[in-house]
């Protein structure tokens, strides 16, 4: 009885490694972005594609497919821009409403950090997206996007100045994706 369990152990782990070996195996290998006349790179995930820009401000754009029953593909932009971080996190909080009414700052989280010899400052925010999708300066009405995430780093770097990753789509893909996110971050390199 003891060397038949003993033996069924080993099959299910042997089992159990082969699944993970498989899915490790069809996990698509990472894509290399990179901006700022190839000065600033990352490593993104393989499973996000990488899509014509909507705007000329920015200088590269990713899609993140959605997840279970969410209507909209995430989406990952990544600009150099001026002004400081403080009115930039502003704005961003700005593009949110809260559904209790609450103020959308104090549950934005914040963090600094050194990355790759750079100070990054990550921003989490959650709520109600106000979305422009022509752009601020499209006329087009705006639409109110529920429960919606958005993940940012602002990296700054001293001789390149400011850039600005941004992901942000329906919660539920955004969190599907944070660990990506992350990682991308991780993988900053920049040449001064």
């Amino acid at each position: 009885m003891y060397r038949w369990k003993f033996a069924a152990a080993q099959d299910e782990q042997a089992e159990a490694t082969q699944a993970k070996d498989s899915e490790e195996a069809k996990a698509p290998e990472p894509i290399g972005v990179s901006v700022a006349r190839d000065k600033i790179k990352f490593s993104a995930s393989g499973t996000w594609a990488s899509v014509p820009p909507r705007s000329r401000m920015l200088e590269a754009e990713l899609r993140i497919n959605r997840v279970g029953t969410d209507t909209e593909d995430g989406r990952l932009t990544i600009m150099g821009a001026g002004g400081s971080i403080e009115a930039n996190i502003l704005r961003w909080q700005n593009q949110f409403k809260q559904p209790d009414g609450g103020s959308t700052a104090e549950q934005t989280k914040t963090e600094v950090k050194t990355i790759a010899g750079q100070k990054v400052n990550l921003v989490d925010i959650t709520g109600n997206f106000i979305d422009s999708p022509g752009g601020p300066f499209s006329g087009q009405a705006k639409i109110e996007r529920e429960n919606y995430r958005m993940l940012a780093a602002i990296i700054q770097t001293p001789a390149i100045g400011n850039y600005f990753v941004k992901l942000y789509g329906p919660k539920a893909t955004i969190d599907k994706d944070e660990e990506h996110f992350k990682s991308m971050i991780e993988s900053l390199k920049v040449e001064n």
